[in-house]
This record gives C-alpha cells, structure tokens and sequence, in this order.
C-alpha cells in the first residue's frame, strides 16, 4: 500500500479545521437526537457567494441544487428525463408563452409558503433581467430569451419570451432558474448580506458560510421532496488534492471532488474507500484569443487543432477512461447530434501545410495555463505544448496563479477550458459558450458574424429540421474554418468517498445528497 506524504498541505487546512469546530460542535449539539448522519465534503473550491446567478463556475456551483430548487427537475440518469420540481405541471399557450402551475404548500427556508410572487421574483427586473440587476450581465446566456414572468394567481404563472424558445423548458430546469425568497431578497440589510446567506426552497438551508473556507448546511426538514437523508453537510474547501485525499485516508472527510486519473489507483488501494464517477457533460477544451496578431489567422488555429493527438492524451493521462468527442456536440442532444459530422482530427502534416500557408515565422505564442484548476491540466498542457512544438509552433506556456490574467478583455493568448453542457441541446453548449452575449463574445475574444446569425435562428425556430440544419453549419465554422477553440476530451469527474456511503454522482457536476426521488 502506498503511503501519503502531504503533511504541508494538510497543516494548512488543519487550522481551518480548528476554527470551525465551535461552529460544528453546536450543530452536532442542536442535532444530538437527529440519528441522521452528518456529511463532510472535501471541494477544490467553495465560491465567495451562494448567489446561484452570480457564479458559472462548475466547481462553485456543485454544492448549490443542495439549497436550491428548480420549477422543472432533470433526471441526469435518465438522459435528461424533465420531471415536476417545485412545478406541478406546465403548458404551452403559445409560442411565446408557458403556463406553470406551482406545486402547493412548499416551505421556504424562511418557514414561509412559496407563492407565484417568489417565482416572478426569481427572473425578474430586481434581481436578474434588468440591466441594473446584479446578475444581469451573467444570466444573459441562460435566460435572455424571458421577457417577463406575469401571475396568473398564487399557484400559477406564465412565462413570456421575447421570441419563440424551443428549449424554455429546459431553460427552467437549469443553471440560474432556481427558485429564492422575495421577502428575504428584500429585508436583506445588503446584496453581500443577501449572497451569504440565499433563502430558497432546497432539501438544505444555509447554516453558516465562510466564503473560500466552509459552507454549513442544515437539513431542511419541511422540504416537500421528503426529508433529506442527512443532518447536516459541511463543504471545506481544500484546494490541494493531496490534501484531499490525505483527509479522506484520515477520515476527516466522507467525499472529496475532483481526483486526477492517476491517483485512482492510490485511493482504490485503501479497503475502505473507492472511487466513483466517470464521463461528465463537460469537454476540455483549448481556447484562442484572436487578439493575438498570429492567432488572429484561422489557418493558425486550424493547425494548432490539427497539431493535437487527443487519443494519445486520453489513452496516457486518462487511463482509456474518458471518452473522446465529435467535435463541439454531445450525444445527449438526440436528434440534433449530428453523428455524420467529423470533429478535430490529428493530422500534423495537414498543420504543418496550413502553418507555411499563413506564413508563420516562428513568432512566441504565449500560452496560460493553471497549475491544477482542471484534472491533470499541467501534465496536459505540456504534453499540447510539446505536440505544437513538434509541428514547428514557438509556444511560450506561463503558470498562471489564478484565472484573473485569464478572463481578461481582447485576450491574446492561448488558455484551457471547458464546455458545460448546461441543457441536452446545442443552446446550451457551443452556442452559450461561444455565442452572442456568451462570455467569450462580451470579453471580445472571439466573433463570427455568420455563426451568431445561425445562433439566433437555433434559439428561436420551433422546427427541428430547420434547426437541425443551423446547427450542422455552426458545427462547420466552429471545428472547422474559424475556430474559437478546439475540443479535447471528455472531462472526467471522479470522487473519493467512504465504501458505506451510499452515493452515486450523475454525468452533471452538481452533488446531490437529497433524498431520493
């Protein structure tokens, strides 16, 4: 059996540890007839706000469906199956508006019963669609297509979209439609007071929360799902991995996110823990900023893409145990999977053509990278940068400490990413990702002007063959003749839990710890 050596990193979280057990002594006190057991969760990162409009990173938002809920579910096992949530039953009126019925009697964290005035609150001008709201800028690749939210009465209410919506339904039971408390919205002394302590309608209620240190949430024992199977769920933030999994070796924690293929084996090794998870609806991705004056040609970054042999990463990093993609498409779309479209493939000699078309002189390209924000990212990146290096490109990679020199206005360089596939359907992948309003297109780093066009007739034609047709053409441009990026892999999601923890986590990166449905 190997033996951990992460003391450093383990002394860094013991003192946080130290200065949450007051907190955690009084919940166990307040607890101590609850045979319900409690829940440690190890996480990467904890977000410095609960807010769940205001954060569109997966690993800020994984704790956040424990305290929210949506009107419509998604079942993650069951192909994207919707299924009633916090609505009962839903209908179309026309082809601009959904009439919802609320299902009755749920209680809110506050101990009040949500009414059709929350759910309007919830999309509308104070807090989400008005330019002046906080999350405007943010909620406008998810929900730009609602116009408004009108009562009906106390238990229904109707959307209205500004055009026709072939996904709405699917907009409702996804990322920034979860459902919160008008009346604590507004007594809130501040929005910081508010973004700290969210009162929504989910199976747990925010307790105590120390932004990037630990989230507490308590079992909300009147949620209408049934009563959630644990008392309470502490998340601590623990960005090393090696501390993570010296903390699960310890027992100190019951899970922990996001373990690299290559510790796998090392968690396995241990009779009492195991891994869980497997293929998730993210890809990798390499993104390009068109700023950059030899990235700004599309022969550049057609060779950059070409340059790339993603079978070998998989097959080296992963262990074989993530899948490849066909371009920028997953195959939970059905029908709208475009299976005869070829994706990236790896031709160097094809990349070294394109190269001298472009008249590429050998000029650096700087590429910035995170030591370890993605599974095996540095090891990754290495591996490309040695691939582009190996077809003649002058790649300058730079560690980065954080994603503020990343997420920056007119880029122009090279860095990774990913494509969340927020809803089983092109508008919610490339097209929210790398189109109008995405935050690629706010950040100017990548436009095309045909592919936006496309983009508005994706998102509002109710004819799948038309919008079949869009899409295979976006699918052209994208992998093909002006790319933004190119896809990798599929991105693994692997978890280290306790053997007896009954737990299952879904393709989606959310951790579920409700009761069962």
């Amino acid at each position: 059996m190997q033996i951990i050596d992460a003391a450093a990193p383990v002394g860094r979280w013991l003192g946080q540890t130290a200065a949450i057990a007051a907190v955690l002594l009084t919940a166990a006190q307040a607890q101590a007839a609850d045979e319900r057991p409690q829940l440690t969760v190890a996480v990467q990162e904890l977000p410095d706000s609960l807010e769940p409009v205001m954060k569109t990173r997966t690993s800020s938002f994984q704790m956040v469906p424990s305290f929210t809920d949506f009107l419509i579910r998604t079942d993650y096992r069951d192909n994207f199956r919707k299924e009633p949530g916090l609505a009962t039953e839903w209908r179309r009126i026309d082809e601009r508006t959904l009439e919802v019925d609320l299902r009755p009697g749920v209680v809110m964290h506050d101990g009040r019963t949500m009414t059709a005035e929350d759910v309007a609150f919830s999309f509308g001008p104070e807090r989400v669609s008005s330019e002046d709201a906080p999350a405007y800028g943010p909620s406008r690749a998810y929900l730009k297509t609602i116009e408004r939210v009108d009562v009906v009465d106390e238990d229904t209410v109707r959307f209205i979209t500004t055009k026709p919506d072939p996904v709405l339904i699917s907009r409702l039971s996804a990322w920034m439609s979860q459902v919160v408390s008008k009346e604590a919205f507004q007594v809130a002394e501040s929005f910081s007071d508010w973004e700290r302590a969210v009162v929504s309608t989910g199976p747990y209620k925010v307790e105590t929360f120390k932004p990037k240190e630990e989230l507490l949430l308590t079992s909300h024992d009147a949620y209408w799902g049934g009563k959630p199977p644990y008392s309470a769920i502490r998340y601590v933030e623990v960005p090393e991995q090696s501390a993570r999994i010296a903390g699960l070796v310890a027992g100190d924690f019951d899970i922990i996110t996001d373990v690299d293929p290559d510790q796998i084996e090392l968690v396995e090794s241990y009779g009492d823990l195991e891994i869980a998870g497997g293929n998730s609806i993210m890809t990798r991705s390499i993104r390009f900023g068109t700023n950059h004056p030899v990235l700004a040609d599309p022969r550049i970054r057609q060779a950059l893409s070409l340059a790339i042999d993603r079978k070998a990463i998989v097959d080296s990093l992963w262990g074989g145990r993530v899948d490849l993609t066909n371009g920028f498409q997953f195959p939970y779309y059905g029908d709208l999977y475009i299976g005869e479209h070829k994706g990236s493939v790896y031709d160097p000699e094809k990349a070294k053509e394109l190269m001298a078309e472009a008249g590429y002189n050998g000029d650096a390209i700087p590429y910035l990278v995170l030591e370890h924000w993605y599974p095996v990212e540095l090891p990754t990146s290495e591996v490309i940068a040695a691939m582009w290096e190996a077809v003649g490109f002058n790649i300058d990679m730079q560690v980065q400490a954080g994603w503020d020199t990343i997420l920056i206005d007119d880029p122009a360089f090279i860095h990774n990413g990913a494509t969340l596939m927020n809803i089983p359907d092109p508008v919610g992948g490339v097209w929210r990702v790398y189109g109008k309003d995405s935050s690629i297109d706010r950040r100017n780093q990548w436009r095309n002007e045909e592919f936006n066009q496309l983009g508005e007739q994706l998102e509002s034609s109710l004819d799948p063959e038309v919008r079949r047709d869009v899409f295979k053409r976006m699918l052209e441009i994208i992998d093909w003749e002006d790319i933004p990026a190119t896809e990798l892999h599929v991105r693994g999601a692997f978890y280290g839990k306790r053997a007896y923890i009954d737990w299952t986590p879904t393709p989606a990166p959310f951790l579920d710890f409700g009761p069962a449905r």
